[in-house]
Parts: structure tokens; sequence; C-alpha cells
């Protein structure tokens, strides 16, 4: 299992820095005032996303708003998903709490910017056992027609402390 953990860093890595490559000619944002709001915003739907993982019809719906149709991740465990993989997940989850540890927005221009952060979260496994996984991730956002969503993700399960 050692193996992937280099392998997933390096995907997840990726998963940030391509689209931000992509996007070096973007326009760039007017202003540290631009800047701070788009931060703004976006942790707040950061924290919605979290919210969201707590209620289980009401909280698809709400993250199936965040995330753009065209989404690509790669989950916890490595495997990749689009947005309807991400939602079928979303359901079958029994999570009890989910808390958002830290966040470090960067915004590259006007329509898109990168959330990094970590998570904990607790439930109960399909085996019936309790749990609490502390979680590292990175989410890439764009706005498009006036609406920012998740574009791209990518997460992994952080080694005990």
């Amino acid at each position: 299992m050692k193996p992937l953990k280099p392998l997933l860093a390096v995907t997840l890595l990726a998963c940030v820095v391509v689209p931000c490559a992509l996007v070096q000619a973007s326009p760039t944002v007017d202003g540290a005032a631009d800047s701070a709001a788009i931060s703004t915003k976006l942790k707040q739907m950061e924290k919605d996303w979290g919210d969201a993982l707590l209620e289980k019809d009401h909280g698809v719906a709400v993250v199936s708003g965040l995330v753009a149709d065209d989404y690509a991740g790669i989950n916890s465990k490595g495997k990749m998903q689009n947005k309807t993989a991400l939602l079928d997940e979303l359901k079958n989850d029994t999570l009890s709490s989910s808390t958002i540890d830290s966040t470090e927005v960067h915004v590259y221009g006007a329509h898109i910017a990168t959330v990094c952060g970590t998570s904990t979260e607790a439930g109960k496994g399909k085996n019936g056992k309790s749990f609490t996984h502390h979680y590292g991730w990175a989410d890439t956002w764009m706005e498009r027609d006036g609406k920012w969503q998740c574009i791209a993700e990518a997460g992994m399960i952080l080694p005990e402390k």
C-alpha cells in the first residue's frame, strides 16, 4: 500500500496545478479587495459543502449545485470519479460530524481559484464501527456564467498524528 501514497500525492498535486497552469494567461483579479471577496465566497462554499455532508437528500442537492457537471475528482481511496459517482458516494455516507480544520485559498485570476484544506469527519462505516478520519484535500473552483463551481478535487486520508 505504501507505493500508492506517493502516486496519490503526485495525482493530488496534478489536479491542482494543471488547471491553474491552463489559465495563466487569464485576466488577473482587479485588486486585493476582489481577491479577498472571492476567497471569502469560496470559504463559505466549502463550509456549505462540509455541512451538506451531514444531510442525506438535501445535502446531495447542495453538493450537486456546488460541483460542475464536468467535475473530475479523486476520492480519499485514490479512485477517480465524476460528478455522478461523487453524489452516489455522498448518499451512502453515514457521517455524524464534518469539520473544516483549515483552508487556504489561492486566486489565480478573475475566474479560477484553488482551496486547499484539512477536515475531520466522524461517523459509522458499513461494518457499523465508528470512525474518525482526518483528510487533506484540494479543490479547484471556476466561475462560469457568474457561478462558482468545483471543477476538480482530490483528497486523501492523512496519517494519524
